[in-house]
This record gives structure tokens, sequence and C-alpha cells, in this order.
């Protein structure tokens, strides 16, 4: 089970969309996955047609990475890969747009390890200070109890890896979740209860809410990339 949790959730230009894919799946990812201990896994996902259309202003484009603990963010390896960066980072990494980020220690994670094509993605923030112990003693079971969810994880902000990172500084108005709330799936049928059990007032009743969007948002897995099966195990 990984220690922590790094997403980053954006918007790119349309006009630029196929190749900035290409730049993430076959050099971004392999350079944070392939080169950095402790990065176990990345998965990129697309929000689905429905969760752009009901989910105003909520990011296309999801990169998860499972982390072994959030100080990898700190470690010389990735400072120093972030100091002499490729021309096609430079390209891309400024054209992200209405970008959330979170830098996230698991709390707790509830069901099996099995494939799972879509998940629902909630930032949420705490307004009580058991609100992650009351979601993972409360929420993730009813959630891995749904049909077709493989898994459920509750996730909090590192706030002192965040403060310290240096990808704070990549673009201004960048935002950070306080945490996040991820729920795996076989498919988008099992989305429609986990969508509603991760509603606003499920959330206050368990003293939290939710961050930035206005509702958990269905995405599609389109790459995945794990450490292993760059050192010529299968993935």
């Amino acid at each position: 089970m990984s220690g922590a949790l790094l997403i980053v959730w954006s918007d790119i230009p349309p006009d630029c969309e196929a190749a900035f894919n290409d730049w993430y799946n076959h050099e971004h990812l392999p350079d944070r996955v392939g080169r950095m201990p402790g990065f176990a896994r990345g998965r990129r996902y697309v929000a689905t047609a429905a969760a752009e259309s009901l989910v105003a202003g909520a990011p296309k484009y999801l990169t998860l990475y499972d982390l072994t603990d959030a100080r990898l963010m700190l470690s010389p390896a990735h400072v120093a890969l972030r100091k002499v960066r490729p021309p096609r980072d430079l390209q891309f990494v400024q054209l992200f747009r209405n970008t959330i980020k979170g830098i996230c220690d698991v709390v707790a994670r509830s069901g099996s390890a099995g494939e799972s094509e879509f998940l629902a993605l909630l930032p949420v923030t705490a307004r009580e200070p058991d609100f992650a112990a009351r979601v993972s003693g409360e929420l993730l079971p009813l959630l891995v109890a749904m049909p077709g969810v493989t898994n459920a994880t509750v996730a909090m902000r590192n706030a002192e890896v965040t403060a310290a990172s240096s990808a704070k500084d990549d673009r201004v108005g960048d935002r950070y979740a306080d945490g996040l709330i991820v729920v795996e799936m076989v498919s988008a049928n099992a989305a429609p209860p986990v969508v509603r059990a991760l509603g606003g007032d499920s959330l206050a009743t368990l003293g939290g809410a939710v961050q930035f969007v206005q509702a958990a948002v269905l995405l599609r897995r389109i790459y995945e990339l794990r450490a292993a099966s760059l050192m010529g195990f299968k993935s």
C-alpha cells in the first residue's frame, strides 16, 4: 500500500492535447516513475463526458501517483530533476490551467487492489478534527460495499511537504487540496451511488466539506506506468 498520493489535475488548451498526452505518457511520467525511487506507480485519467457536463469547472486531465512517502517530493533526486527540465517540460507545464494539486498522506484504504478502469475523485477539507477518522470508519466501508467498487482511499494534505516543495512554484494560481477521497471502480455504471454518497450533505455529517469542485468527478484511466514495469517486469 502506498504511503502517499500525489495528484496533478488540470486543463490544457484543446489545440495541443495530442502533443500534451504524448509528452506526458512517454516523457514526463517515465521521468518520475522510472527515475524517482519511491514513485511506485503513475496513472493518468480523463474526465468522462458526463463528468465534464455535470461538474462545472472540474479539470479534465488527472495524474495520480502512488508514493511510498510524501517526503520523496523533497528528496535530492526529485529536486535535481526539477532543476534541469527538458524543453517539452518547460513547454507544457506552463500551459496547465485550472490546476488542482495534492500532496497527501494516506490515512486509510478499504477494499482490494483489483484492476479498476474508472475512479471518482473528490477534493475535501476538514471542518472537524476527527473528519478523516470518521471517513475511514464510516464512509469507506459503505463505499467498498457498493457493486463495482474495488477500493476507496482517504488521504490528507502533508502540510510540511506541501509548504516546502518547489512544485508549488510552477504556476501562479495552482490550488492544493486539503484532502482527497478516491474511489476506484470497474465500470462507469458503479459511479452514481458513489457520487451520491460523496455529496456535500454526507461529508457535512462527518465533519468535512467538498473543496474546489461541486461534486465527485468520474474519470476514466487512459495510461498507467508502474516502477516494476520499467525494470523488466510486466506492468
